[in-house]
């Protein structure tokens, strides 16, 4: 990391901007998470093509664009821009010479309690499928089901599919398949948790 602006404090574990400056990826967030956008880094570097990443980190949906460029030096360098979406963002098409890329390790922030299974079935509830085509598809029987979304309530603190549809929504889980994601929990997790994120306009 050469340079970072503000935001750098909530996305780099908290860290000040300056003491972003001189850190590797890896020093910064997980290491799952680390390679994955050194990777798209090298992209952009060995393509010279913009690269635009849609993640979800700590709960909140952002697109970083990785654009290719050069120092004062003339040294090969990328540039990161990021922002917080809003729900009518999430499927927007890319311009047709930016390589669009989904993140498959995320940060559900909140939802880092639930499993798995709990994860796709919120995504499901989002979606507006009902309970008997959620057990349809999983192969569950409804009363199984119904059992999962009651879990949902109580763990989220919520009471009804409207509540939890929304905090789906706000969790970016209609921009990315749950059974396909990465699922992040444990300390790191918690201690995000209580950090706060950046805001985005409602």
């Amino acid at each position: 990391m050469l340079w970072a602006g503000g935001w750098a404090a909530w996305w780099a574990e908290g860290l000040a901007g300056a003491a972003v400056v001189g850190k590797k990826l890896g020093d910064l967030m997980p290491a799952d998470v680390a390679a994955e956008r050194l990777e798209l880094v090298q992209r952009a570097l060995r393509t010279g093509r913009v690269v635009v990443l849609h993640e979800i980190w700590r709960g909140v949906r952002i697109r970083t664009v990785m654009r290719p460029t050069t120092d004062p030096h003339g040294r090969p360098v990328v540039l990161l821009t990021g922002r917080g979406q809003q729900a009518v963002d999430v499927k927007r098409p890319e311009r047709p010479e930016y390589e669009r890329v989904d993140a498959k390790a995320v940060d559900h922030g909140k939802l880092g309690i639930l499993t798995p299974r709990e994860l796709q079935i919120l995504s499901m509830i989002a979606q507006g499928l009902t309970t008997a085509q959620i057990a349809e598809a999983l192969y569950r029987s409804r009363k199984t089901i119904e059992a999962h979304r009651l879990a949902l309530g109580a763990k989220l603190g919520v009471r009804n599919r409207v509540e939890l549809a929304r905090i789906a929504v706000e969790a970016g889980l209609l921009a990315a398949a749950p059974s396909e994601v990465q699922h992040r929990t444990g300390r790191r997790y918690q201690r995000r948790v209580s950090e706060g994120g950046p805001h985005t306009s409602k």
